[in-house]
């Protein structure tokens, strides 16, 4: 009966007490109120995608915790109730993703049967780039540039990582690669990803490299051949700012 009492009165306690506590630095009581909000975060999540949402490996359910979490940190005690308050920002958050998400899928929408001008007429109808040409100029670029590796886009699209966390660390990959000039000169010569010398000196798997070898590949790609648009879309997918990768 002890932990349940416990957990009663401590469930007791006023929300915004507790959150005086967490802005004041309680790392533990900001830890036990996201654990008991994680069924709101959820239901939060789910009146946006209208679908059900499993915690393990969910994009839209790291970014709700993330949200849940920036909602404490940005809530003025003088605004209402903190509950709308967090369920608005998990809201905004979710819609900036599938935003996102679908720009994304328009730029590396690959029909087909569609000419590959059609494909890139298609990618260009996002808003985020001014200058069109130049973005298809790079796009061709790209392919060209795969080409030698013998990547097609349709497969880069088919085997690119589908969780945030996988693309992430397949782009810090790249990076390290396009740094390391030993690493990148073999890249280039060989047509593929020295494997033994990435493990080596980035410290990666094997199952790592061999299941995301397409993206890393076409990242490398897009880094160090000043593909700047492109390297916005990179940006993106790690929530920041273009000029900052």
């Amino acid at each position: 009966m002890g932990p349940f009492l416990e957990l009663f009165k401590r469930k007791k306690v006023n929300i915004e007490d507790r959150l005086k506590k967490i802005k004041n630095g309680d790392r533990e009581e900001r830890e036990n109120l996201i654990e008991e909000y994680t069924p709101f975060i959820i239901k939060s999540i789910t009146r946006v995608t209208n679908k059900y949402i499993e915690i393990e490996n969910n994009d839209e359910f790291s970014i709700g915790l993330e949200a849940f979490n920036e909602a404490i940190n940005k809530y003025e005690f003088q605004k209402g109730s903190f509950i709308k308050y967090a369920e608005m920002v998990i809201r905004s958050r979710i819609i900036d993703f599938q935003r996102k998400t679908r720009s994304l899928s328009n730029l590396v929408s690959l029909d087909r049967d569609s000419p590959m001008e059609d494909r890139i007429k298609e990618g260009l109808k996002i808003n985020d780039f001014t200058d069109k040409y130049d973005m298809k100029e790079e796009i061709l670029r790209l392919k060209s540039l795969l080409k030698g590796f013998n990547i097609t886009f349709q497969e880069l699209v088919e085997d690119s990582p589908k969780h945030i966390d996988t693309r992430l660390n397949s782009i810090n990959i790249a990076k390290s690669i396009v740094e390391n000039d030993d690493i990148k000169e073999e890249f280039y010569k060989k047509k593929v990803l020295p494997a033994k010398k990435i493990i080596d000196r980035i410290g990666v798997t094997k199952k790592v490299l061999k299941g995301n070898r397409k993206f890393i590949i076409a990242t490398v790609l897009i880094l160090d051949n000043d593909l700047d648009l492109l390297i916005g879309y990179i940006s993106m997918i790690e929530g920041r700012e273009k000029n900052s990768v």
